[in-house]
């Protein structure tokens, strides 16, 4: 799925609210978590996927500009 910084950032604003504000708390969603945050979409999910992809690889800005299409991120 495609997705922009828009959708990025709108995201990181649900998370930061729910108060998964740091890398490390980023790192230990788990699915109860998803199942807590209100209108959490399928587009959603996957960025939170890829954004845990890109702290784990330390390719944040990657993630950001949505350059994984050319080189994807490995776990």
């Amino acid at each position: 799925m495609n997705y922009n910084l828009t959708n990025i950032t709108k995201l990181l604003e649900k998370l930061f609210k729910a108060g998964f504000n740091t890398e490390k708390s980023i790192l230990m969603i788990s699915l109860e978590d998803l199942a807590k945050l209100n209108d959490i979409t399928s587009l959603e999910v996957t960025i939170i996927l890829d954004l845990k992809k890109a702290i784990k690889t330390k390719k944040i800005i990657d993630f950001l500009c949505n350059n994984n299409e050319k080189e994807e991120i490995k776990k």
